[in-house]
């Protein structure tokens, strides 16, 4: 009887030691991301923080309305050369179609289910699909008002000439949006491995 509740305990402990393995992405800077299969895509399911490419080089970031004290709860943002450039090796910057398959994937889809429940001030939101999105506003040298706490902007790894694919959540709005941004201004990261 003592044999099988230790090998019980055992299993147990390895079971729970290989989810927890499939559930967190670590990058080479030691910083780790949850992460979360959506129908056959792992997502990150919290915003790139790395300050470091892949490679290992100085990239260029911008910490959340300006200040590095947000960089745990908000990740950093970056312009879109860098944020193709710093996806931990197997994973990329997801395309229009990767972002149009997870957040338009049920009829029904809209904001609430993907904001954080704890981060946009006087909403009701439900973060059901758990990709937790904060309201990270977008990096610009302080020379414009940057959003902070009222939009998110997630880059798209699809061009269109010289402008960048977003897809925006905005503070009030159950509506996702993708627009054009010009590739110099800094916002979220999420990755993905098919």
């Amino acid at each position: 009887m003592k044999h099988s509740i230790k090998s019980l305990i055992f299993l147990l402990i390895f079971a729970f030691s290989c989810e927890n393995k499939d559930s967190v992405l670590i990058d080479s800077e030691g910083n780790s991301y949850t992460i979360k299969d959506y129908d056959g895509t792992w997502w990150m399911t919290e915003n790139f923080k790395g300050r470091k490419d892949k490679d290992g080089n100085s990239i260029i970031y911008y910490f959340p309305n300006e200040d590095s004290n947000n960089v745990n709860e908000y990740g950093l943002l970056y312009d879109y050369e860098t944020a193709c450039k710093i996806c931990p090796d197997g994973w990329q910057l997801p395309t229009n179609t990767d972002w149009e398959k997870l957040l338009f994937a049920d009829a029904d889809s809209s904001a609430i289910a993907f904001k954080d429940v704890n981060f946009w001030e006087e909403e009701v939101n439900t973060n059901n699909s758990q990709f937790s999105v904060k309201p990270t506003g977008y990096g610009n040298n302080g020379e414009f008002d940057n959003f902070f706490l009222s939009r998110t902007y997630f880059w798209s790894k699809t061009d269109r000439e010289e402008d960048i694919w977003t897809f925006i959540f905005e503070k009030g709005k159950n509506k996702i949006r993708k627009a054009e941004q010009h590739p110099t201004y800094a916002f979220a990261v999420r990755c993905i491995k098919r």
